[in-house]
């Protein structure tokens, strides 16, 4: 977890590295949410992993036109689970807090910095790498405050990109 955006050379390196933690996302959500006791939880777990599964699967056209696609993709997707390990010791709420402190400066800060350099066919695929990240803090932001029903901005953007994906949406 990145806490501070990082600086890429080019939007294509920016770009890379969203995709390829997109792609470890997925596994390490859902191992969060296989190991989660409490049902309700694990529930949010999957449906977290099932937004990155949603957005790679909307972005992996525009990574496999751009070249940019992770070598061995298997390797990144046992990296994820790897990466959970830490997280799956720490309380369900300090994983929230976390990601409602780091989320916003570290992630969502470099996919806002992308949307200037990209291209123009690139757009809406930056445009939903921060829609997404918008749904998990702001589910991580109910969850922490015990009000609204934290599902929803993710259901919201499950909606949506799954619109986008089958309109074909950043397809060269």
């Amino acid at each position: 977890m990145n806490a501070k955006a990082r600086q890429f050379a080019s939007f294509n390196a920016a770009f890379a590295m969203a995709f390829e933690e997109e792609v470890s996302g997925e596994t390490f959500f859902a191992a969060l949410g296989e190991s989660e006791p409490d049902p309700r939880r694990a529930a949010l777990w999957a449906k977290v992993a099932l937004i990155e599964n949603r957005t790679v699967a909307a972005l992996r056209p525009l990574a496999e036109a751009l070249g940019v696609t992770p070598a061995d993709e298997a390797e990144v997707r046992r990296t994820g689970r790897e990466q959970a390990v830490e997280w799956q010791a720490l309380p369900f709420a300090e994983v929230m807090a976390i990601m409602v402190r780091d989320y916003p400066t570290g992630y969502l800060a470099e996919f806002e910095a992308m949307l200037p350099v990209a291209p123009a066919q690139a757009m809406s695929a930056v445009q939903l790498l921060i829609d997404h990240e918008v749904a998990i803090i702001d589910m991580a932001r109910a969850e922490l405050s015990g009000s609204g029903d934290p599902n929803a901005p993710l259901d919201v953007y499950l909606g949506y990109v799954t619109n986008h994906h089958a309109r074909g949406s950043d397809v060269p």
